[in-house]
C-alpha cells in the first residue's frame, strides 16, 4: 500500500456507503444490526431505530459500540500483495439524540424517508477510532487512521 488511508479518504468510503453493521452489547449478551446511516462532517454516523429492539436497548445500557462499514466491491485476493480492503472498523460509543439536537441532515433525511417517528429514534455513533483492514504479504492486518 503506497498512500495511508486519512481523514478524506474515511469520510469517502463513510458516504459512498449506506450501510453499516452495528455492534453492541449490554454487558452480557453481543448483538449485531445492519442498519442504515447517514455521516456528518465530523465522521459521525447516524440511524434510525426503534427505541425497543435489542440494540437500541443495549446502548441504553452500554454507550460502547463497534461499526463495520465496507463496500462489497473489493479487491482480488492475492497472497503476495499488499492492499487496502474497502472497510472500516470503527470503535466509538452511541446515543440516543433528542429532537433538538437533530441537525438539518437529520431533518431532511426524515423528510425523505418518512421513518414513523415515534416509534423511531435518532441515534449518533461518535467514534473514538477507525482502523482499515489490508493485506499485508498474505495476512489481513489492520492498521488505525490517523486522524490529524
Amino acid at each position: 500500500m503506497t498512500e495511508e488511508p486519512d481523514r478524506a479518504w474515511v469520510r469517502e468510503l463513510l458516504q459512498r456507503n449506506r450501510y453499516l453493521v452495528l455492534s453492541t452489547s449490554d454487558g452480557k449478551e453481543p448483538w449485531v444490526a445492519p442498519l442504515e446511516h447517514l455521516a456528518d462532517a465530523e465522521l459521525n454516523l447516524y440511524f434510525f431505530s426503534p427505541e425497543d429492539v435489542r440494540h437500541t436497548r443495549h446502548i441504553e445500557a452500554n454507550d460502547r459500540v463497534a461499526v463495520a462499514v465496507f463496500d462489497n466491491e473489493q479487491p482480488e485476493y492475492s497472497p503476495d500483495a499488499s492492499v487496502t480492503l474497502n472497510g472500516l472498523q470503527i470503535e466509538g460509543t452511541a446515543s440516543k439524540l433528542s429532537e433538538a439536537e437533530y441537525t438539518e441532515d437529520i431533518v431532511a433525511a426524515i423528510d425523505a424517508l418518512k421513518p414513523p417517528m415515534p416509534p423511531y429514534a435518532v441515534y449518533k455513533i461518535t467514534p473514538t477510532r477507525f482502523y482499515v483492514p489490508r493485506i499485508e504479504d498474505g495476512v489481513n492486518v489492520r492498521s488505525e487512521v490517523s486522524m490529524s
